[in-house]
């Protein structure tokens, strides 16, 4: 049905909409000759999709988008306001899926599940734009090498935290010999293309971390075997997402080191991370206000440094990022760490004798 077939502003506005739910973007003068109607008239048209929108409760409104000089949908919420109402839209959908293909966690069959329900949440002529954006990238996927399916586990298990149920599982250890425990799960994390279960384990008093591809079998304990903790003592896995980087547990360290790569990239490594001190490349204090963000985490010029503070829970996950960085780090605090750092050196250098 052409444009023109659309006498009415009722019909009018009905195609527009349906038009922009599509994710197409409009433009007046455009629509004025396609409908043979005024620019004036279809701006009363956007007027009206605009109010209905807005009578029905749909956070949705036309708006003028200067870049592309044409008008689109966009989520009229106001500044730092929640919405539940806001729907899944292609530009979501593709983020999504792009860091879904990234995390390499899922097996193939997995993974075209995920994709497939995700795209199936937006419409067609946008599903298409998506997957045609995403079919290179699908096609050489390389899951890594475990071979485990983990979205039933997953949600078992966070089932499990949810009901604080105590859980038995047979769990192999990286030394290929299995294990029986009896765990309080508290936690689902990703981390570094792996799940870890964050479980208390009774036994040992202390929240260790299971991964999940390496959990072989699952069960609710018996009635006997129940462990409890108070609210108090749960674990907070947003508290520990700042503090730790790599699944290895331990106490809380405040490290501290100097650093001659991308600050930024520390900092993001280290959520806790403050830049405490700047250098020039001679080795002089570069002054900065303490005060101004911008001044006082950008990066050095050419040959400077920063000395970053850092709180993490444990240490040997901290120690083999900074050895990654190679010569752009030396590690200043505390000092037993200093000298772990300098006997693990040691003993990386023995391997090229």
């Amino acid at each position: 049905m052409a444009a023109t077939d659309f006498k009415t502003s009722g019909q009018r506005q009905l195609a527009i909409y349906h038009d922009l739910i599509n994710e197409n973007r409009l433009k007046k003068a455009e629509l004025a000759a396609a409908y043979n109607v005024t620019p004036r008239s279809i701006q009363r048209d956007i007027n009206a999709v605009n109010d209905f929108l807005t009578t029905i409760n749909d956070p949705r409104q036309i708006k003028y988008n200067p870049t592309y000089k044409s008008y689109e949908l966009q989520v009229d919420t106001p500044t730092n306001e929640v919405t539940d109402k806001h729907q899944l839209v292609a530009r979501d959908v593709l983020a999504i899926a792009k860091i879904v293909l990234a995390s390499r966690a899922f097996t193939k069959p997995e993974l075209d599940d995920l994709l497939d329900g995700l795209t199936n949440l937006i419409q067609p002529t946008s599903r298409k734009a998506v997957k045609s954006i995403i079919g290179d990238e699908k096609i050489f996927y390389t899951p890594v090498h475990h071979g485990q399916s983990l979205l039933n586990l997953l949600w078992f298990f966070s089932d499990a935290i949810r009901h604080q149920t105590t859980m038995t599982i047979t769990y192999q250890r990286r030394e290929n010999f299995e294990v029986t425990r009896t765990i309080l799960p508290e936690a689902v994390i990703f981390s570094e293309y792996y799940f870890y279960i964050a479980c208390y384990n009774a036994k040992h008093q202390t929240t260790l971390f299971y991964r999940a591809d390496r959990i072989k079998t699952y069960r609710p304990s018996q009635p006997s075997q129940q462990i409890t903790r108070s609210r108090s003592d749960r674990f907070n896995d947003g508290e520990f997402r700042k503090r730790i980087q790599f699944m290895y547990p331990g106490n809380i360290l405040k490290v501290r080191f100097q650093f001659w790569g991308i600050v930024e990239a520390a900092l993001d490594r280290f959520p806790t991370a403050e830049v405490v001190q700047r250098y020039f490349a001679n080795g002089q204090v570069e002054p900065f206000d303490p005060k101004n963000d911008h001044e006082r985490y950008r990066q050095p010029d050419q040959g400077g440094s920063v000395v970053i503070e850092a709180e993490v829970l444990g240490d040997y996950g901290v120690m083999m990022w900074l050895l990654s960085q190679g010569a752009a780090v030396k590690v200043l605090g505390p000092s037993d760490f200093v000298e772990k750092v300098k006997t693990e050196l040691t003993k990386m250098q023995a391997r090229y004798k």
